[in-house]
């Protein structure tokens, strides 16, 4: 496991992501650090593209906790993502919790539920990935 403080600045570490999660780029605006998009693909043109505004973004270092909202601004995925984290029950671990609630514009529910699922599949797989980076840096 990573502390708190290592995992929360690991998930907040927008271009970051990229060296974690798979097949993955993010670009940050230099403007306004908390606008970034995020390119999933085999390679930039054959991308996902996700555009990202991070609206919400706490972290207390005196007890672990911290919350993360980002509004996905499209423009395949419109809707919300939460992330938080907390002090694990064993020393130098942390419990992340993420939300998503997303829908792809112009397709009707059960596909969109198919690409939440998915996500979900693929942000268990990036923290793992985040957790053996970290250790490894």
């Amino acid at each position: 496991g990573l502390d708190a403080q290592r995992t929360w600045d690991l998930l907040t570490d927008w271009a970051g992501h990229a060296d974690w999660v798979a097949m993955t780029t993010v670009d940050v605006d230099p403007d306004d650090p908390r606008r970034f998009t995020a390119w999933s693909g085999p390679t930039r043109r054959l991308a996902l593209e996700d555009r990202m505004l991070a609206v919400e973004q706490h972290f207390d270092a005196a007890t672990g906790n911290g919350r993360c909202l980002v509004h996905k601004l499209g423009p395949v995925l419109i809707g919300e993502a939460e992330l938080t984290v907390t002090p694990g029950t064993a020393q130098g671990t942390t419990v992340v919790h993420w939300r998503e609630s997303v829908h792809v514009p112009y397709l009707p529910s059960p596909p969109t539920g198919v690409v939440g699922r998915l996500g979900a599949v693929f942000f268990g797989r990036g923290m793992v990935r985040m957790e053996k980076v970290a250790r490894s840096s």
